[in-house]
């Protein structure tokens, strides 16, 4: 038969007699090692009811939810219909005798109070000194060790012994207010934190006053900071930015730095023009005391509404607008309640999108590179498109950006590789031989350790010709020196693959680095290619294809969106042409349709 469980009204804050420990999520003090040892040795099984940092006892008491109401101070009573009441401990201050009491509800079994009774009185005045004071002092409380302790012989009065424990208690008391603090405190900055913030929240924000506040969160990138500064220098620079923000809190504000990179302001502000002013008046203060690290701090706010009682969600909302912000080079963005169902969406999408991944929602879709002189199909771009079970197929615009924030890019590229490998490998297994694919790479793919040995070991898993496989490499997406890229280029030639410089004429700044690449297709911007139709423009695009070819290099141009732009790159000498105006993207089995369509001329052209 199973132990009678007995619930408990218990007192939060009557340390350390009985008190709530936040951190531990639990009753801790004299009274609750009582209980515990009483469960051990009883057919009870005590526990505490809706344990936390509110004072319950009244309601429960007044609505017989518990059996015991724990931790009653000298007068202290609730209303309930009472079963009787057992003292706990004794003492005297200032020449007054203080009770502390259980008392019994008529919810409570007839017989506990009994066996509880006797339990308590077995238990010596000078053991539960012992319990107070390991209690005091953080250390378990075991009653059956505690039997050991001697507190100055046995000829001490049972009176003394308890009003001294009663004084470390009282000092402890301060000992743990000061600990209290200390967890409050942020540790670089000395203003309060996480835990600060939630307990002024509460105190100052209420539903009367709700309506007058806002929200605002100051972020600063300090990822990007450490880049260019030191960490110390970093850490100067956030100590400057909470001393500045503290200069604009007022008495009913409450600040608080609540992670590495943000700062909270929960601020009395009634009007919406008001707020922006201020918050422009803040962010001009700061970034005066950053330097150059100024660049990186943005804010995100929202005024509060009698629906946002979450906190946590107030927090993440403001924050990622300031991320949002600072991402756009924008002093600030408000929390509107479009932007929020949009974050919302976004969330939810992000959620979505390593499910997609590991289900393989994701498809090989393929942009056509057309010969310029023949318009005949000659190779193609390796894209992806997202095939979400309820929003249908997506394009890379609504989840690239999702993807590169949650560091999910390198699993979509490394995944494209394979499936375009797989696709040169059914066209090699019917004998089409004169396709080629590019594959382009995100910049954190690129940068990931082990690239080089992921990539040879998706080839390798296909049969196919490797010249037929071409890596896209762009300059810009190093930010190295040219000896980093021409590693780099020289590692992808020795796996048998050909290297395409990608985006000529943003990321490349010179012939000669073409000469130190030694790369084998040319790709031209689609910003050049827009350039076409100008003199200048002309000039430039027709220079650059007539040099490459004197190089041995062939040149693919991409965004060629109009019939006049085709024409005159093919004029021009380009011997490969991508964009709209031949075709859009496809799925995969709908390239290998039209490539079969057009096997007849298999033979020519290509790389």
């Amino acid at each position: 038969m199973g132990k009678a469980v007995i619930y408990v009204a218990g007192n939060p804050d009557s340390y350390p007699v009985e008190y709530y420990d936040a951190r531990e999520g639990i009753y801790k003090g004299m009274i609750p090692d009582l209980f515990r040892e009483f469960s051990e040795s009883s057919d009870y099984d005590i526990e505490y009811y809706k344990p936390g940092e509110e004072d319950l006892r009244e309601p429960l008491a007044e609505e017989r939810q518990v059996d015991i109401i724990s931790g009653c101070v000298g007068e202290e009573s609730f209303r309930h219909r009472s079963q009787g009441e057992i003292v706990v401990l004794e003492t005297r201050i200032g020449g007054e005798s203080i009770f502390y009491r259980i008392l019994m509800t008529d919810a409570a079994p007839q017989q506990l109070k009994g066996d509880l009774e006797d339990f308590v009185s077995a238990v010596s005045q000078e053991s539960k000194a012992g319990m107070l004071i390991d209690c005091s002092q953080g250390k378990p409380a075991l009653y059956r060790k505690r039997t050991k302790l001697a507190f100055g012989g046995l000829g001490v009065a049972i009176l003394g012994l308890t009003v001294g424990a009663v004084w470390l208690a009282g000092r402890c008391r301060r000992y743990r207010r000061a600990a209290d603090k200390r967890d409050e405190t942020d540790s670089l900055t000395g203003i309060g934190n996480e835990t600060y913030l939630s307990r002024n929240f509460e105190r100052f924000v209420v539903r009367e006053n709700r309506a007058l506040y806002a929200m605002v969160y100051f972020y600063a990138d300090t990822d990007k900071m450490r880049k260019t500064r030191s960490s110390e220098e970093t850490d100067g620079f956030v100590r400057r930015m909470a001393s500045a923000l503290l200069g604009f809190t007022g008495e009913r504000d409450i600040l608080a730095r609540v992670s590495d990179q943000g700062f909270v302001m929960v601020r009395m502000c009634p009007g919406d023009e008001e707020l922006r002013q201020w918050v422009l008046s803040v962010l001009a203060r700061v970034r005066g005391v950053g330097e150059d690290h100024g660049r990186y701090v943005s804010a995100g706010m929202c005024r509060l509404k009698d629906g946002d009682w979450d906190l946590d969600g107030c927090l993440l909302h403001v924050s990622q607008a300031a991320r949002a912000a600072c991402g756009e080079d924008l002093d600030y963005k408000v929390c509107t309640d479009s932007w929020i169902r949009q974050f919302r969406e976004e969330r939810k999408l992000q959620g979505d999108i390593e499910r997609g991944l590991e289900n393989q929602e994701f498809q090989l879709y393929i942009q056509f590179y057309a010969d310029a002189a023949q318009g005949r199909i000659v190779g193609g771009e390796a894209l992806a498109r997202w095939g979400h079970p309820e929003k249908g197929v997506l394009s890379p615009g609504s989840f690239i950006p999702l993807m590169e924030r949650a560091g999910l890019m390198g699993q979509l590229d490394f995944y494209a590789l394979d499936q375009a490998c797989g696709f040169l490998e059914r066209l090699h297994q019917v004998g089409m031989e004169d396709f080629f694919m590019s594959c382009n790479f995100s910049p954190a793919t690129l940068k990931e350790e082990g690239f080089m040995d992921r990539c040879s070991q998706i080839i390798k898993t296909h049969q196919f010709d490797r010249g037929r496989l071409i890596f896209q490499v762009p300059k810009k997406a190093f930010n190295e020196e040219l000896a980093v890229v021409i590693k780099y280029v020289r590692q992808l030639k020795d796996m048998g693959v050909r290297v395409a410089l990608d985006d000529f004429g943003e990321g490349f700044a010179a012939y000669a680095d073409i000469n130190e690449y030694m790369p084998d297709v040319l790709q031209l911007d689609k910003r050049l290619v827009g350039l076409l139709g100008t003199d200048a423009g002309n000039a430039i695009v027709k220079a650059m294809v007539q040099v490459s070819h004197e190089l041995g290099i062939r040149v693919m141009a991409e965004g060629a969106q109009e019939k006049d732009q085709a024409g005159l790159l093919r004029d021009m000498g380009c011997d490969m042409i991508q964009g709209f105006w031949f075709y859009r993207p496809i799925p995969a089995w709908e390239a290998v349709r039209k490539l079969l369509e057009q096997s007849a001329d298999a033979g020519k052209g290509g790389l």
